[in-house]
């Protein structure tokens, strides 16, 4: 699709947009133009839009070097245009032409040159009042009756179309667009430039790459096993990747130096809550000393001292008196 100061164009054959190829943009002239595919033949049909310019405007076609009337926009919307009227209730529609490979040499003028060739001109206006329609132009030679000298234009046979309204619009050129003071005739605003050949001869040209070639297929995929006779939560479930179980964390090197090597840690009915001593320490002795060890004394132990009775002594006994009172005795 060319795009250029507010307005798009492209060219539909078979129900598909064709690509363009190597478009330029003239920024002086307003001019856009590419290169399409056309097969000899085969039947297109020319569509522009208006992005919202708020102008009205009115198009003109030129196919091979004949100018056909386009169509009407205001301020906004698509057109297309895909053949020329041959009667109030007819029209033959646009058809790729053959076209020499000598064609646009320097030395070729007139008709040939501009074969292989559709120019859209969107020329901004304003209305002014209505008119009765343009008359039927003459149509050239259908494909392959005339050579190209002659003008020989690629139209198809006629087919039917929808009837030819019998007014049409008187123009001006618009306010913005008028250069002239007085002028009739609207200039163009901007303007989109097809020159089509055959796809054979756009490959050999390095223009266009084949558009037949192949494209690597993706990789298909495995199917998937359904199983239909499980409930659908079931079903769910058994499609869900199984996670292995979850592994115990090793001991680490530092827990198994806790307790002393060869010592049975003691079960939980006789554990304490008391230190442990990993080791005891030794004292140290060098190559020339000696060692010897003092006797550890017994701990004191206090005897109590038994003394005999004393003879001047006496003891007293109480006890209780049978009549209430209490009684003597040595």
């Amino acid at each position: 699709m060319l795009k250029h100061r507010g307005f798009s164009a492209w060219i539909m054959s078979n129900g598909q947009q064709l690509p363009e190829h190597l478009v330029a943009v003239d920024e002086e002239a307003h001019r856009v133009s590419c290169w399409i595919p056309g097969k000899e033949g085969q039947i297109f049909t020319v569509y522009w839009q208006d992005h919202g310019g708020k102008v009205d405007t009115c198009a003109f076609i030129t196919l091979d070097g004949l100018t056909v009337p386009g169509r009407f926009l205001f301020g906004e919307g698509v057109a297309s245009r895909g053949g020329v009227r041959a009667s109030p209730e007819t029209e033959r529609p646009f058809v790729f032409q053959k076209v020499p490979e000598d064609n646009g040499k320097s030395d070729t003028k007139g008709p040939v040159k501009d074969a292989g060739m559709i120019i859209l001109k969107i020329k901004r206006i304003k209305r002014v009042d209505g008119r009765p329609a343009n008359p039927l132009q003459p149509i050239p030679s259908v494909l392959g009756k005339r050579k190209h000298s002659s003008r020989d234009t690629s139209f198809g046979e006629e087919v039917k179309a929808f009837s030819q309204h019998p007014t049409t619009w008187e123009v001006r050129p618009h306010d913005d667009d008028e250069t002239v003071p007085g002028a009739i005739k609207p200039s163009t605003y901007v303007s989109f430039v097809f020159r089509y050949r055959s796809p054979e001869f756009l490959e050999a040209q390095g223009i266009a790459v084949e558009e037949d070639k192949p494209k690597p297929r993706p990789p298909k995929r495995q199917a998937v096993r359904r199983i239909t006779s499980l409930p659908p939560h079931v079903h769910q479930e058994s499609l869900s990747p199984v996670e292995p179980p979850a592994k115990k964390p090793r001991l680490s090197s530092s827990s198994t130096q806790a307790f002393p090597t060869g010592v049975r840690r003691p079960s939980a009915e006789v554990r304490r809550t008391a230190s442990w001593n990993t080791t005891s320490s030794q004292p140290t002795v060098g190559p020339t000393e000696s060692q010897f060890f003092l006797p550890r004394p017994k701990p004191y132990s206090a005897t109590p001292l038994i003394l005999p009775p004393d003879p001047d002594s006496s003891v007293t006994s109480e006890s209780p008196d049978p009549s209430g009172g209490s009684q003597d005795s040595r």
